[in-house]
């Protein structure tokens, strides 16, 4: 039997929460961990659905295989699959329906799911993860990532972009491509070079930093209600009006859009 530590109400051994007093009981953590070695002949697409509590980590590993670790917590509460079918391989997970809710999650108890996997250098990536944060490195292709409620992190990626979280900060360093990056309450930092095309980083509560690399050739178009923009150096052909900021870095071939409600601009080059 177990005993709430509370007010010391005897309960049964599958409780979850005192019948007494409503306290959710910290219950012994059962891990479980998994690894699997997946061949590919060609450019793999990744998808990651982690409907559970836990991170998601990809990396740049080897040619012609994609390697998943799986690190569970209170397994027996999680569903969770990896399929294959040719070079498209998708990893799903979820709590199981009416088994936990928001409180122990609160206390950092309860089921979680974190995934580590290496992918080839090259490969298509779409990564959810529903209360965690996300992070990629060295990976160039397609790449989406969105969380609800944490950090998305990118490192020497190339390719097509999108990042987005609700409740979060977005940081991509030496990262190249046409970039999508938005944030609901967090700010946004980009470090690299951006293509010919459009690309463009909004946040409605937070700054956003962008330095970039390299020879550049983009139209900017930088506004804010509540904060500055500032842009070193100058642009060519310079406009302010009321809150907004716009101008030319090199010919002007391609498009950099940047907004926040509230919250900072700096654009460096």
């Amino acid at each position: 039997m177990l005993y709430c530590k509370q007010c010391g109400t005897k309960l049964p051994d599958d409780a979850r929460f005192c019948s007494a007093c409503g306290t959710a009981l910290v219950l012994e953590a059962k891990p479980f961990e998994t690894h699997r070695v997946l061949k590919v002949s060609g450019k793999p697409k990744v998808t990651v659905t982690n409907i559970a509590p836990g991170a998601v980590e990809v990396k740049r590993g080897s040619k012609g295989e994609v390697t998943i670790d799986v690190d569970l917590r209170v397994p027996e509460d999680l569903d969770w699959s990896v399929s294959q079918d040719g070079d498209t391989i998708t990893v799903a997970c979820h709590v199981r329906t009416g088994h936990w809710g928001w409180p122990p999650y609160m206390f950092g108890i309860g089921p979680r799911a974190d995934f580590s996997i290496l992918v080839p250098e090259e490969a298509d990536l779409s990564i959810e993860s529903r209360a965690g944060r996300i992070a990629i490195g060295g990976v160039n292709g397609v790449i989406s990532a969105e969380s609800a409620a944490g950090t998305i992190n990118m490192q020497d990626c190339e390719g097509t972009i999108r990042a987005r979280t609700k409740a979060g900060s977005v940081t991509m360093e030496n990262v190249k491509g046409t970039i999508t990056a938005r944030s609901s309450a967090g700010s946004i930092r980009f470090n690299g070079a951006l293509s010919k095309s459009e690309s463009w980083f909004r946040t409605s509560l937070g700054s956003i930093e962008i330095a970039l690399k390299g020879e550049q050739d983009v139209m900017v178009e930088a506004s804010t209600n509540l904060g500055s923009i500032k842009c070193i150096p100058e642009l060519a052909d310079a406009r302010y009006e009321r809150n907004r900021y716009s101008g030319r870095i090199g010919a002007g071939a391609g498009r950099l859009i940047v907004e926040t409600n509230a919250g900072s601009i700096a654009i460096r080059q």
